[in-house]
């Protein structure tokens, strides 16, 4: 990943280096950069480190570490006067923070006396005392040194696991008052890192700029898959079925992709087939000491820390096979409505699910497919012997990789239709805009004859009618103007108008749509549709 995050993630480099250039000039907008783990995030702030060759900016990068305070600290100083010095000498990255305050006396006589200071009384003194004086210390930096700093918090929410209590509100005042000091945090967990955000931090909310680090487009996915297959050739077909199993994410595809590599070099071949894919998911997913499924494992023992784990865990299998509405939940688990819903929401507090009106999703894809296509069937295997139950994962992920290929195939309008006959009566949330599902009486395939676009489905409901053009490339006024004129055949009181595109839609598009009542839908709003319903993504 190190080799080209630049390239992967090029806007948001962009965007800090943006930051940083109006911060020299007078103008502060910290930075809040939130997303799932192994993402990318700490590559990508690394990445932004190593390009900061400005001598008048120094950078101090903390990964904070629940429960340990001391450590916070001591690191703390270390990346302040490390980044100081590497400015000016050379120095090495595994020098004691002893060695770094002797060797920076010469140049920071007041803020090493400090430093040395504060240290001697770091095992002492009350961590709330401690946490005021560094940022003292920080700010005598500048003022010595006449030089900028860039603070980063990696997974700062951990910050309230420090024992320091109201921590979040007293770096706020430290934010406010700190206007020579750029502040730039990143968080696993969104929904607790905007909560902080929002309450704790509530006064500099409109000070912070969240970007929410999201998976790799599909033309990047490719450019990872390629890279890191080194040399291996791969069809269109597989590099969009890795897409689509991992959810674009950077990490999983590089260790899918190296170990098959290795997979294809081992038995002297040239291109990535089923066969070789599926031993690699296999190896990577189904074995005991498979990377995945050691990640996995952990990752459900942690968030189940509690005497009803098991109850989450079965919560979180029967999602993965499409249990994944409340009503469904309740009818499976014969349990009662509000001791389930309270469950589900720690789920998503825990970052673990989302909800989408009627539907509980899971975060991670991968997770996903991994509770549905290991976890679930080890648990409710009948046979013991391994081996066979190795020899069902590989004919399941076969089956998996066949339906994606024969699903990938249809055109658009077939697939929208298959879609559409699974609605049955649900809530779904598509930009912000609520929209009650209802099973169709009658549903077909329709032509817009004479506009550029050409096909579309009727649908008729119990009491409504469902219109919806669909477009494979971008949607314009034009369109949605055409489409406006090809309504007027249709008479009922209530009319669901929806435009599908898989392109762009251009910004006018969409006004002239929203003032017209008419939904648009993207390839992502389709895309969350068909995770809804268990269907393969449509990978352009």
């Amino acid at each position: 990943m190190e080799n080209f995050s630049f390239l992967l993630r090029k806007d948001i480099l962009d965007l800090l280096n943006k930051r940083i250039s109006d911060f020299k000039e007078g103008y502060r907008q910290n930075v809040a950069i939130l997303g799932n783990e192994l993402i990318g995030k700490t590559t990508l702030l690394k990445t932004f480190l190593n390009d900061i060759s400005d001598q008048k900016l120094v950078p101090i990068y903390v990964d904070i570490i629940p429960f340990e305070f001391s450590l916070f600290i001591k690191r703390s100083m270390n990346s302040l006067l490390y980044n100081f010095l590497k400015k000016s000498q050379l120095v090495s990255s595994r020098e004691s923070l002893d060695i770094l305050v002797k060797r920076s006396k010469e140049f920071l006589p007041q803020t090493t006396t400090q430093i040395e200071h504060f240290l001697s009384k770091l095992e002492k003194e009350k961590p709330e005392i401690l946490f005021k004086e560094l940022f003292a210390i920080i700010e005598s930096f500048s003022g010595e040194s006449r030089k900028q700093c860039i603070i980063i918090f990696d997974e700062f929410q951990n910050l309230k696991k420090l024992g320091i209590k109201n921590i979040c509100q007293e770096l706020g005042k430290k934010i406010m008052f700190e206007k020579n000091t750029l502040f730039i945090f990143s968080s696993s967990l969104k929904n607790e890192a905007k909560e902080i955000l929002a309450n704790d931090l509530s006064l500099l909310f409109g000070n912070f700029e969240t970007i929410e680090l999201q998976m790799l487009n599909p033309a990047n996915c490719d450019y990872l898959i390629t890279n890191e297959l080194k040399g291996i050739a791969v069809s269109k077909e597989f590099i969009d079925f890795l897409i689509n199993f991992t959810g674009g994410h950077p990490f999983y595809l590089k260790i899918l992709c190296d170990e098959a590599s290795s997979e294809c070099r081992a038995s002297q071949k040239e291109t990535l087939d089923k066969d070789t894919l599926s031993q690699t998911l296999e190896k990577l997913l189904f074995n005991d000491w498979g990377i995945f499924n050691l990640k996995f494992t952990t990752f459900l023992s942690l968030v189940t820390l509690n005497r009803n784990k098991n109850d989450f865990v079965y919560l979180l299998d029967a999602i993965s096979i499409g249990k994944n509405r409340l009503k469904d939940l309740m009818s499976y688990f014969r349990k009662p409505r509000t001791e389930l819903i309270a469950k589900l929401n720690r789920l998503i507090e825990l970052d673990v699910l989302s909800k989408n009106g009627s539907f509980y999703c899971i975060n991670d894809r991968l997770m996903s497919f991994w509770l549905k296509f290991v976890h679930f069937e080890k648990l409710n295997s009948l046979s013991p012997d391994y081996t066979e139950q190795a020899l069902h994962f590989r004919s399941k992920i076969h089956a998996e990789i066949d339906e994606f290929i024969h699903t990938s195939k249809k055109n658009i309008a077939d697939r929208m239709l298959d879609l559409f006959n699974l609605f049955e009566e649900d809530d779904i949330q598509i930009d912000r805009k609520k929209i009650h599902l209802s099973p169709f009486k009658e549903l077909k395939i329709i032509s817009f004859d004479d506009t550029n676009l050409k096909i579309g489905i009727f649908g008729k409901a119990q009491d409504s009618l469902w219109l919806a053009a669909i477009k494979e490339d971008g949607i314009n006024e034009h369109d949605v103007n055409e489409f406006l004129k090809s309504l007027k055949r249709f008479k009922h009181k209530t009319i669901n108008k929806i435009i599908i595109g898989l392109g762009d839609i251009e910004r006018n598009a969409r006004l002239l749509a929203k003032e017209s009542h008419i939904i648009t839908w993207d390839i992502a709003s389709i895309n969350n549709l068909f995770d809804l319903y268990g269907k393969p993504r449509i990978i352009k």
